[in-house]
This record gives structure tokens, sequence and C-alpha cells, in this order.
């Protein structure tokens, strides 16, 4: 269950390929993208709900003001936490007096920074407008800068989903690649494992406490585990595997079956050896006996009859 908090804002996936709702966004690194809002723990930045950008939101009318969209977008992403006294915070893209009473009648409170193009809102120069449903009072907390209770609270949570975003491009499976599915899924995978990495942690904090990157000890078991079985699987079949492969397979404690026997095949015409890589362009005629793939001299073994029987049992 998330805490208390929880926070409402934007990710922007970089991708220059073509997208039909790819948006720019100038104030972000990648500038070009595929919009993703998320709504995150404002205590540790878990991700608990998303909706991508498609230019109009699922179930929204189709005469909707812009306005209305957001709100919408907002109680979309936290209706599985409203009625249980959370607080939302949100920045001035989301922040609107209608969401907050919206919100408000559903026990969420909401606290957000406001835009001043808002017809309720006063037009003071260089002056920080902030809403919030849930202080009450101007209370100052931070009797050296003499910062209210509202301010902290906002300064603490605002920046929840930009530093879950930091934290997934610190450790990224992503690829260079103009597809936007495919970036989309190293998003998905990036942003799934930050989020296992989170629960192992709340649940073992005892866990490797010492070391101070134990987010990529816990990536790499993560990837090790996901790809254990099929390393078991490929280590019985050595006539498909690479030299690379092979040694790279030995290197982590697998043991490799060695290769099978082979026959000459009365096929005159040459293959590319499958074993070799593809730069040496060796051509072969010889075929191995059990797998029936092209292999050079140097990735097969010449036995007889005899032994052959023995070995393939």
């Amino acid at each position: 269950m998330p805490g208390g908090s929880l926070t409402v804002d934007e990710q922007l996936i970089p991708t220059r390929g073509r997208c039909n709702f790819r948006q720019y966004i100038p104030s972000k690194p990648g500038k070009y993208g595929v919009k993703i809002f998320w709504c995150c723990d404002s205590d540790i930045a878990y991700p608990l709900n998303a909706e991508v950008y498609l230019g109009r939101q699922p179930g929204a009318p189709t005469a909707a003001k812009d306005k209305d969209r957001i709100r919408n977008l907002v109680k979309q992403l936290v209706h599985p936490w409203i009625n249980t006294g959370r607080t939302i915070t949100t920045d001035n893209y989301f922040t609107s007096a209608e969401l907050a009473e919206d919100l408000l009648g559903v026990q969420t409170t909401l606290v957000g920074t406001i835009r001043r193009n808002k017809n309720y809102v006063p037009k003071k120069a260089h002056a920080v407008i902030l809403l919030s449903s849930l202080h009450h009072d101007q209370t100052i907390v931070d009797e050296k800068k003499k910062k209210p209770e509202i301010i902290l609270y906002y300064n603490n949570t605002k920046g929840v989903v930009d530093r879950m975003d930091q934290m997934v491009q610190t450790y990224s499976c992503k690829r260079k690649t103009k597809r936007w599915p495919m970036t989309f899924f190293f998003n998905v995978i990036d942003v799934g494992a930050l989020a296992a990495c989170i629960v192992w942690l709340t649940k073992n904090p005892q866990w490797n406490e010492k070391k101070c990157y134990r987010r990529r000890i816990f990536i790499m078991e993560l990837g090790y585990d996901l790809i254990q079985s099929h390393l078991e699987r490929r280590q019985h079949q050595p006539q498909a595997l690479q030299k690379g492969v092979r040694i790279a397979m030995q290197a982590i404690g697998l043991t490799v079956a060695t290769s099978q026997p082979i026959t000459v095949s009365t096929d005159t015409a040459k293959q590319h050896c499958h074993l070799c890589p593809r730069e040496r362009d060796r051509k072969v005629v010889t075929h191995c006996s059990s797998c029936n793939i092209p292999c050079c001299p140097d990735h097969h073994k010449v036995i007889c009859t005899v032994c052959s029987e023995t070995f393939l049992g």
C-alpha cells in the first residue's frame, strides 16, 4: 500500500521515431518523445499508476475542455486511492480549484502550484501561488527562511516523478532505436525493475546495507535470474553456440556440453560455418551428423563409428 502522499506528474520517453502522439517539451532533456502521466508514492518514488498521452485520454467526452480533461486525468490516476485520506501533489499543469473541490468530496486533499491565468488567482508579480486543501493556516515551520508549511510540503513531494525518471535513466536497458514501440517497451522494463527493487529493499532493508550501489547489484541479479532458464537450456546445445557465447557462459560457471560428431555431407555446395563469426567468411562442406549444421575443422572432431555409437548413446 502506498503512503499518505501521492504525486502526479509527467515523464517524457525520448524518441525521434515517427509517432502520431509524439510530444515536444523543450524543458525536458530529450525534448521529443512519448509523454506518460504517472502517479507515484511521494515517500519512495514507487510507480503506482500511469496513462500514456494520446491527445485525448480514454473515456473523456468529445467536447470536453482542456481543463476538464486534465481534471478527469488526475482523478483517473488516483482513483484506486480515493476515500482513504491521502494527499495529492501536482504542479501548475494539473492544479485547479475545481479539481481540489472534486477530490475533497472523496476525502482526498490537493496541494500544488497554480497558474496565474486563472480568473480567481490574484495577479501579483514574482510570487509563487499555491493551492492547498490540506493546509488551513500560515504557520511558519522554517524559522530561518520564514517558509510556511505548505511550501515545505510541496518542495518535498513535487519532484517524485522526476526522481523516478532519473533513477530509471541511471540503470537502463534502452538501446538506440527509432521505433517508438521498442522505446516504450524498454521504459516498461526499466520502470518494472525499479519498482521491483523498491519493493525488495523495503521488505529487506538489511540487504547489502553497507553498499551504496545496492540497486545495481539487484538489477544484475535480477537479469541473471531472468536468463537462467534460457542459459541452462542453451548449454546443452553447443552446436548452436558461437565461441564468444560459449566463453561467456563458462565465465559465469555454466558447463557447456561438448560438440557433437560430424560427417561429411555428400552435397558439394559450400556453406558458411555456423559457429564462426560472420566476418571470417569461412565456407565448408562438412555438416554435423546430429543437427546438420555446417561446421569448419576448428569446430568438429573426427571419431570412429564405435566411439560415435558410444557418444550418441
